[in-house]
């Protein structure tokens, strides 16, 4: 099956998507604080630009079926990724609070309109049998992506420039558009459909996991703007590394873990699993080993996220695979933001413990929901 899923095609389209999301979470943890240096104003005000990001990503969804529809959707996904490499670089030439707030509505407009002609594109060139393989497959790469975006944005920012920051996340990001611009995607006749609606946009009965995964995606959000301090980086060997590089190693034995021990539909264990070790993690941050907590939580995120792709593919009628794909994109995007806007808006860069709080609560508030509303709901509505 991995074979067949695996076609040159399919694995440009992951790669220029994992580039994708490495360039934009570059931005991620460290964007409000630089902004709010380079302005004069406070975090609590530069972290409305995720906000303002979320609003453009929303706003364009409903046009998201006219254009891949309309139009080429190779075309309409290299456009979205070229504008946004064009919006990272405009970032350092930023020197107003309303040219950063409308620098992220364009950012976000362009995010939304290009991860889903991606997911579109890659349902396109996956064999119809191997379709819930490929939605799983793509969403890693895209979940990688964003983590190892994050880890090499903490990075940079430590030991280098904004400045240079910027210009590895537009290198990387051309890269992207590059393994994109070598799709070869069968000719497909333009097709005439409604200019507003919610295909590949939103699954209208996929909102109750759309508020769980919100509430999970909220929790590494929180933490992202306030692990690029050197108070809270990994000591490896008398060396600081980022908080989010052991994320990152987490991630993928997650997948390791999935397939030995929770194979054959073990839906509920895998998530009750997944959020037990991240509230595992946030328990251990400042007192075990300082690479265990990033670690676990890692493996959580690892085992949770995928398994909700599959909840919003079950619950969605054969033709709503990339509006599936799409809601579960945008409630993680919406966690995430969400996220860090509060950490922003408390402006607790230095106060590990108290974010911590937050994010404990939150974790044990998305276990119980998910016990008690989720997965009832997604046995009563799955339609796969």
């Amino acid at each position: 099956m991995a074979n067949l899923l695996w076609s040159i095609q399919f694995m440009r389209v992951c790669i220029a998507n994992l580039l994708l999301f490495v360039s934009l979470y570059m931005l991620f943890p460290v964007s409000a604080l630089e902004m709010s240096e380079k302005l004069g104003i406070s975090m609590a005000e530069t972290g409305k630009m995720f906000l303002v990001f979320t609003a453009g990503m929303l706003l364009v969804g409903p046009f998201h079926a006219y254009m891949v529809d309309a139009f080429n959707r190779k075309y309409v996904c290299i456009f979205s990724f070229l504008g946004m490499i064009a919006v990272t670089g405009a970032y350092y030439f930023v020197s107003t609070y309303p040219q950063l707030l409308i620098l992220s509505a364009f950012q976000g407009a362009l995010v939304g309109l290009g991860t889903m002609a991606g997911i579109t594109l890659a349902i396109d060139i996956t064999n119809t049998t191997l379709r819930s393989y490929g939605n799983v497959t793509f969403s890693w790469m895209v979940r990688f992506g964003m983590l190892i975006g994050a880890a090499l944005g903490v990075w940079l920012y430590q030991w280098y420039s904004f400045k240079l920051l910027l210009l590895v996340s537009v290198s990387i990001g051309l890269v992207g558009l590059f393994f994109i611009s070598r799709v070869y995607v069968p000719f497909r006749a333009p097709i005439m459909t409604c200019l507003c609606s919610t295909d590949r946009f939103v699954l209208l009965r996929g909102w109750v996991p759309a508020i769980n995964l919100m509430l999970i995606a909220f929790i590494p959000g929180l933490l992202l703007p306030i692990f690029h301090h050197s108070s809270c980086q990994v000591d490896v060997l008398g060396y600081g590394l980022p908080f989010f590089a052991f994320v990152v190693l987490g991630f993928p034995f997650a997948l390791v873990l999935y397939r030995l021990f929770f194979k054959n539909d073990k839906f509920l264990i895998a998530v009750i699993s997944g959020l037990i070790l991240m509230l595992l993690s946030i328990l251990l941050i400042k007192v075990a080993p300082s690479y265990i907590s990033p670690f676990l939580l890692g493996v959580g995120l690892g085992l949770v996220a995928p398994e909700f792709l599959m909840v919003f593919v079950k619950l969605s009628e054969h033709c709503q695979r990339a509006t599936a794909n799409m809601t579960h994109f945008f409630s993680w995007q919406i966690g995430i933001t969400c996220g860090i806007v509060v950490a922003c808006q408390l402006q607790a860069t230095h106060e590990v413990a108290h974010l911590c709080g937050w994010a404990r609560a939150i974790t044990i508030a998305s276990l119980f929901f998910f016990l008690a509303v989720t997965y009832p709901y997604f046995k009563k509505k799955r339609v796969r």
